[in-house]
């Protein structure tokens, strides 16, 4: 099958597999909220970032094993992709061992480390110690998810993670239905859907990469340092990541209380959707890249990179211009009884920055595949070095509260996003240094245009309830996704933009079956 085509059905799959997550989400959150309470329901999205510390030690092995292992698959190398699968797949199951220990630790004296109402200490701690359980698993057996990467086939990946969701769903609602409610219960759906994933990353393996053979035999500690040398500027990156984003709930928690992080993790919920979105629809684009590279097909990598980024501007920024108009309305018929003013205003604060790296982020996966890590992970190192400082010194000594975390992130968001990241992309692959301010500049037209949009619609529709808050986004969806083609795709793009859609809606059933 062409790459077209291809590329059709792991959109269709993936936007089809996050439209599930996010229905289910959308559901869920309130529901959680309201029969929890704010305050007991910040500790899971808390306990799913503190997890994701780990990904400091983690990803400078993993992050590097999708390129040299589709490399190796596309080169016709079995051995030398037996080799690396297996080097990480030991690597991994060391790393899961060393971090039991100060997991163990942290549930214990849990206490101790964050602000928890004593009322939901034991639960809390469960729901700690499985999110934990689940998320070791998960390193182990991370190395069998390259298969579907490998092969191109991302279709398979997302019906699993869309299985995922449902079977998450399912415990939920047996655990809800069944015995009193508590926060534990989201630990327990998360380590079932942690095993279920991993079962089925297992079976893709088999599946797809039949050459692939767990053996001791293979095993290269020489393929671990290549590695984890290639990787570890992805681990600094990674580091930069939880300083820029990933301890606001943490800082939240700690000097502002539990009531202030449970209306920031609500505030946040719906953007880390975009940015999950954002993730899906960037995986999309980046194994064709790869493989592209790994062939020498420079003309087609750079014509691939530069229509990545141009669907992601036109299909992103719609959510994103509709909220930002919609804010307080979403919120409160979503949340109801919560102050949705505030989270309307916490939320515009931190999707702004967005806006600029959803018309690059194809372009952040460039410096993995070019192999040139090491200055923009020490760029991004320093922003957010600079971030955490700014952040606890607002909410230190400024009369800000939880609107300092927000406002320091758009600052320092933007100005390194603005600044470094499109400069230095451009010389990555030898184009001039003002090569990736179009694509911005289009990104805050696409954006622009979609709240136009949106702010006619609300003039129309005064929505108050969610029939006319739905219509409003289509009405918006509508209007402003065909602005955006005319605008941002040339004609032959408008073509192929056409085709992907077309053929995915036709060719995904008979693909995924």
């Amino acid at each position: 099958m062409g790459r077209k085509h291809q590329l059709a059905i792991n959109l269709a799959a993936n936007v089809t597999a996050f439209a599930i997550q996010l229905g289910i989400n959308f559901f869920f959150t309130p529901y959680l909220v309201n029969t929890l309470g704010k305050e007991a329901y910040s500790f899971f999205p808390l306990a799913n970032t503190i997890t994701g510390y780990a990904g400091i030690i983690t990803i400078a092995l993993n992050s590097m094993a999708s390129r040299f292992i589709t490399f190796r698959i596309q080169q016709n190398d079995p051995a030398g992709a037996n080799i690396y699968f297996n080097s990480v797949l030991a690597g991994n199951t060391f790393i899961a061992l060393l971090l039991a220990v100060p997991s163990v630790l942290s549930v214990i004296f849990l206490e101790h480390l964050l602000n928890v109402p004593p009322a939901v200490l034991f639960q809390v701690k469960v729901l700690f110690g499985l999110v934990f359980a689940g998320s070791l698993i998960s390193i182990v057996t991370s190395v069998y998810g390259v298969a579907t990467f490998a092969r191109n086939r991302l279709e398979l990946s997302s019906m699993r993670n869309a299985e995922s969701n449902v079977i998450r769903v399912a415990v939920l609602i047996l655990l809800f239905s069944a015995f009193t409610p508590s926060i534990s219960y989201i630990g327990i759906a998360n380590l079932v859907v942690a095993m279920f994933l991993a079962f089925m990353n297992m079976r893709y393996t088999r599946k797809l990469l039949p050459e692939i053979t767990i053996a001791h035999r293979f095993f290269r500690m020489d393929a671990v340092k290549e590695l984890t040398a290639s990787g570890v500027w992805n681990s600094v990156n990674q580091l930069s990541n939880i300083l820029m984003s990933g301890l606001d709930l943490l800082i939240a928690n700690i000097f502002l209380g539990a009531a202030a992080s449970g209306e920031f993790a609500i505030a946040k919920t719906v953007p880390m959707f975009f940015q999950s979105f954002i993730a899906v629809m960037v995986s999309v684009f980046v194994p064709e890249l790869m493989i592209l590279y790994a062939q020498g097909k420079m003309s087609e990598f750079r014509t691939s990179l530069s229509r990545s980024m141009k669907f992601m501007q036109i299909l992103l920024s719609i959510p994103m211009g509709f909220l930002v108009v919609f804010g307080d309305t979403f919120f409160n018929l979503w949340v109801p009884g919560q102050d949705s003013g505030m989270l309307h205003l916490m939320t515009f604060l931190i999707i702004l920055p967005m806006v600029v790296t959803t018309s690059i982020e194809t372009v952040f996966h460039v410096y993995t595949i070019t192999n040139k890590l090491r200055i923009p992970a020490l760029a991004l190192l320093i922003t957010g070095i600079v971030n955490v400082t700014l952040m606890l010194a607002a909410v230190r000594y400024t009369s800000l509260g939880i609107l300092a975390i927000p406002l320091i992130g758009l600052a320092t968001g933007l100005i390194k996003h603005l600044t470094f990241t499109p400069i230095y992309a451009a010389h990555v692959l030898k184009e001039k240094k003002t090569t990736f301010y179009r694509p911005i500049l289009q990104g805050f037209l696409d954006f622009s245009l979609v709240a136009l949009a949106a702010y006619g619609a609300r003039l129309l529709l005064h929505p108050a309830s969610w029939i006319t808050f739905i219509a409003a986004f289509l009405i918006t969806s509508v209007v402003a996704l065909g602005a955006n083609i005319l605008v941002t795709l040339n004609r032959q793009e408008r073509v192929i933009f056409r085709g992907m859609v077309v053929s995915g809606l036709k060719k995904f059933k008979i693909k995924s079956s």
